[in-house]
């Protein structure tokens, strides 16, 4: 199974990768990328780094109330885990946090991946949110029109979609809140275990099938949300968690748009960099190669191609950007590993046997 999600992840890159690159010649990006201006691709650089500092702090105030840790016990399994995810397939690196957690501060393996769904339904809820107003509100061309895979895309379809996220985003939060409410939950749970019982004359491999790999996996992730946000034990740690996740996503949107000003004829607004950000993390959701290659430039041309962007262009930037955002990461990531000595491989292999225990 794990062959077939890498297989299918290597053609998800390469069909967007050649959809990105097949009508510009390679010759015309090179000489754009050589005439981008490196000042601002450093300054963008700390202002990214800086985000990613704060995604550390975030963590550390996650796992507090689990187990006191210092700065650093959060920013070196972060930066590790941010690394694995850039050099190894799978989004592995997702997994070493908890892992490094338990591995130095014996933090059960179940707590420290809680932990890491909080961070996540975070970040969800700030970039739908984000999706929300800025395709509300950008200026979007009234006669734009996009084709892309035998769909047409026009500002109609995005406003469209936009206001659809706003929907998600509020069901989203309702079934968080009714999730971490215990009686609620049991009664969901009871639920799913019924409707297992109901598949009963399919046969006891059907119906475990179902079972184990559909209900269990719902009642999984139930538990993993409930947990990693119970974690949060006062009201004043959830909000400042989410006002650090705004300040966060803030900040990387900052990074793009200092990084233009170095860029010839890219003519984008902040708001408009703002909704190529959100559009970049939707693409990167989907299977992908280590580093997401292809699918982040294809989120990013498109999106910058709806605010007239020149093809050229758009592929210049987002090539330049996706590199100064992944790799300063990865270094930062090696480093860490290497001050820690952590043994990441030995203790993501604990984890995964703990976690099916």
């Amino acid at each position: 199974m794990k062959y077939l999600s890498l297989i299918i992840a290597f053609i998800v890159s390469g069909i967007a990768l050649y959809f990105t690159l097949i009508n510009v010649p390679l010759h015309q990006i090179y000489n754009y990328l050589i005439s981008i201006d490196m000042k601002w691709i450093i300054i963008s650089i700390v202002i990214n780094y800086v985000s990613f500092i704060l995604r550390a702090y975030r963590w550390q105030l996650i796992v507090k109330d689990i187990q006191p840790i210092n700065f650093w016990d959060s920013y070196h399994p972060t930066a590790i885990a941010f690394m694995m995810n850039g050099i190894l397939p799978g989004r592995i690196g997702e997994l070493a946090r908890p892992a490094i957690l338990y591995q130095k501060k014996k933090v059960p393996i179940s707590s420290g991946i809680a932990t890491i769904v909080a961070e996540r339904l975070f970040d969800i809820i700030v970039l739908i949110i984000l999706y929300g107003f800025v395709f509300m509100y950008v200026n979007i061309d009234q006669n734009y029109q996009m084709e892309i895979w035998g769909y047409t895309l026009s500002k109609t379809v995005l406003t469209s979609l936009a206001a659809k996220f706003f929907f998600l985003f509020s069901i989203l939060i309702v079934c968080i809140l009714c999730i971490n409410i215990d009686y609620v939950r049991l009664k969901v749970k009871k639920g799913l275990l019924f409707i297992s019982q109901i598949f009963s004359f399919a046969g006891i491999r059907v119906k475990t099938f179902i079972r184990t790999k559909c209900l269990d996996v719902l009642i999984d992730i139930m538990d993993h949300v409930a947990n990693g946000f119970s974690s949060l034990k006062s009201p004043g740690r959830i909000i400042h968690c989410f006002f650090l996740s705004l300040v966060i996503w803030f900040l990387v949107a900052v990074s793009y748009y200092v990084m233009s000003f170095g860029c010839k004829e890219l003519n984008i607004n902040f708001f408009e960099m703002c909704a190529v950000l959100v559009m970049i993390c939707f693409f990167i959701s989907l299977p992908s190669v280590p580093g997401y290659w292809g699918v982040w430039e294809a989120g990013g041309v498109f999106a910058m191609m709806i605010f007239g962007v020149g093809q050229k262009e758009a592929i210049g930037f987002t090539l330049v950007n996706h590199a100064s955002q992944l790799f300063p990461i990865i270094i930062a990531g090696f480093i860490s590993a290497f001050f820690t000595g952590t043994s990441i491989f030995t203790s993501i292999k604990k984890t995964a046997v703990e976690k099916n225990k």
